[in-house]
């Protein structure tokens, strides 16, 4: 995997091979960690099985007709959004649309990217970088959702690790399948949603710390890794993030401290080690604790509390325990796991099914129950 942090990569790739895809994430948690919110712009939706059906069928095509590619494969062919609120570490808002083609607009200058009436625009003004979220939301349940966020850091205040830094000085390799751009490690967050949701109708002013990261990849996704644990958390003083993924040319375990000032210590992480695997009721099994270690530093992620746990994929608001010197520090962040081959086995595509919503088709019975559509969460 290719890692950089570079704004001017975050625009749109070209995307023509079969499998290909390219998000925007971005999450949140409010002060008090009663609430948090994640939202994912998607070009090629990966967990789409209708996505997937159109890469099988194509891959077909080539094997009978040669080298005829189906466009209808390809990434621009499935734009979604998805997102999730918690409330008290409960899922009380999901969505999942899957767009026709045409309803995905982006523009370079400023940069912007609009599914229906979901919007992201970015920003850089006075030296800092700011995303501002524009959510409208109709569900046949009759979930709704609408509100703004951003997203605004100063990057020259929020410091990289050394390692990090290492990493960026790299020149661009002329050839990769997956890219992660790391754009907000911390970003501060504020705004206002009005939610119809699970338990209630809630006026939100959120008010935190977010992330936001960008991922582009060439191929399917099963082609790039056959697992992946990623995670960040902020602390007062530092912003964790770390992935381990486990590909076809080995294991790459990556764990990065950022300090929030200049004059806080430089922490680099050496050794990452997995333990305590367990299954879920789907037969996923994922390691629970992460240990990491480096000169005069020692962090545990604890991924006690699981919030989405599906076939493939599992959220988690992880405890981690940060220790420096004779520092303890604990706080809660987000953690996710994947096993992406398994998203191609048909035998679980009913359940994706309830979940996401083709708005090019008509929605599925479940998802048009207000009582029935959140046991799909």
């Amino acid at each position: 995997m290719y890692i950089r942090s570079k704004l001017s990569s975050e625009l749109p790739h070209n995307k023509d091979i079969p499998g290909s895809y390219e998000w925007w994430y971005f999450d949140a948690l409010s002060a008090d960690k009663k609430w948090a919110i994640v939202i994912i712009f998607y070009e090629g939706n990966p967990f789409s099985p209708a996505y997937i059906k159109a890469q099988l069928e194509n891959n077909t095509t080539k094997r009978l007709e040669g080298d005829t590619v189906n466009t209808a494969a390809n990434a621009s062919s499935f734009p979604a959004i998805s997102v999730s609120i918690y409330n008290t570490q409960k899922a009380e808002y999901y969505s999942f649309l899957e767009y026709a083609p045409d309803r995905l607009n982006s523009q370079n200058e400023p940069f912007s990217i609009s599914l229906g009436s979901n919007i992201f625009e970015r920003r850089v003004l006075d030296e800092k970088i700011e995303y501002e979220i524009i959510l409208n939301q109709m569900l046949d349940s009759r979930y709704q959702l609408r509100g703004r966020i951003k997203f605004v850091h100063e990057p020259d205040n929020m410091q990289k690790s050394t390692d990090f830094n290492s990493l960026l000085k790299k020149p661009e390799p002329t050839h990769y399948q997956h890219a992660w751009n790391l754009i907000q490690p911390r970003a501060g967050v504020i705004g206002n949603l009005v939610l119809d949701g699970r338990t209630d109708m809630y006026n939100i002013a959120l008010n935190g710390l977010g992330y936001h990261d960008h991922n582009v990849g060439f191929e399917p996704l099963k082609d790039s890794f056959k697992d992946w644990y990623w995670g960040r958390v902020h602390f007062i003083d530092y912003t964790l993030v770390y992935y381990l993924m486990n590909t076809k040319d080995g294991v790459e375990k990556k764990a990065w401290l950022f300090p929030v000032e200049a004059e806080s210590p430089k922490l680099n992480i050496r050794e990452i080690e997995l333990s305590d695997k367990a299954a879920n009721r789907h037969g996923l099994q994922a390691f629970r604790r992460i240990t990491m270690k480096g000169p005069g530093v020692t962090c545990e992620v604890l991924t006690d509390q699981i919030i989405d746990d599906g076939p493939f994929y599992q959220r988690y608001f992880s405890e981690v325990t940060l220790k420096t010197g004779q520092t303890k520090r604990t706080q809660r962040g987000m953690s996710e796991y994947i096993i992406p081959e398994r998203i191609y086995d048909r035998k679980y595509w009913w359940m994706i099914n309830m979940r996401l919503r083709y708005l090019s088709k008509k929605a599925h019975w479940v998802q048009k129950s207000r009582l029935l559509y959140p046991r799909t969460w």
